[in-house]
């Protein structure tokens, strides 16, 4: 299966970080916090219940922890104590969140909105990938509502209560936009740990790639002949090149011809 990665480009070709990134092969992975978006991977959060604290007392694997947690809650109800733990749970989930490095890829090449929206209007480039077994991206989920991962299960996990369920929750839960966005097509390559995370504070992290993953260059309908002559000289491994066409009333993708498309 092939994937599509929609580029816009500045006015210094030079300086640019999307053409920078294809010549060195990179992929720059954003956290969640750098989509444009605003509900674009938003996970909630609910709180606990003080019944659903005790009955985690109650597990015999809490071990050690249990007298920090004895702390919570009182007379049925949470403490000051108990809710600042909970408050500063919720900081290191969200945390946790942040720090996910997403690459998001389509399945479509010539949807004009995807074209128009992050390709400069048509006058980017997309770059066309076949990603290894090994690194398939992930189909996004669109619904109605964004999903939750419980504070609760955090705890827990924080406790040794929980195995790999709660990084499978997280990773799920990053895959889920809301359905105005469907039409995008969207699947997303998640980084796992040996690959690196996105630092407290910051918004993306560059990850490199294999070239022979990029299979094809498209430059949009409106890519000027300089953009598309500064990429071809200095791309610096094989790969064909294609070029979006503006038909009747929806784009094609044809093989790129010099005496044609420049």
């Amino acid at each position: 299966m092939r994937f599509y990665k929609f580029r816009a480009v500045g006015e210094d070709l030079t300086k640019d970080y999307a053409i920078k990134a294809l010549l060195e092969s990179c992929a720059i992975f954003s956290s969640r916090k750098n989509f444009n978006d605003l509900f674009d991977s938003k996970i909630g959060i609910p709180y606990p219940e003080p019944e659903q604290v005790l009955e985690m007392l109650r597990d015999p694997r809490i071990g050690r922890h249990a007298a920090t947690v004895n702390n919570w809650v009182a007379k049925g109800q949470f403490t000051n104590y108990g809710l600042r733990a909970l408050n500063q749970a919720e900081t290191m989930l969200n945390e946790l969140f942040d720090s996910y490095p997403i690459y998001s890829v389509s399945c479509h090449n010539n949807c004009p909105l995807l074209w128009a929206h992050y390709a400069s209007c048509h006058s980017g480039f997309c770059i066309e990938f076949e990603f290894p077994a090994c690194s398939q991206p992930d189909q996004v989920s669109y619904r109605e509502h964004i999903e939750c991962v419980s504070l609760l299960d955090f705890t827990k996990s924080q406790f040794g209560l929980m195995g790999v369920e709660l990084g499978v929750r997280v990773h799920d839960a990053l895959l889920v936009k809301l359905n105005c966005w469907a039409y995008e097509g969207e699947y997303r390559w998640i980084a796992n740990n040996d690959m690196g995370r996105v630092p407290k504070g910051g918004k993306f992290i560059p990850i490199s790639y294999d070239s022979v993953w990029v299979k094809a260059i498209i430059f949009g309908c409106r890519t000027p002949t300089h953009v598309k002559t500064y990429i071809r000289e200095r791309l610096p491994f094989s790969t064909d090149f294609k070029q979006a066409i503006e038909a009747r009333d929806h784009i094609e993708i044809v093989p790129f011809c010099e005496r044609s498309h420049l």
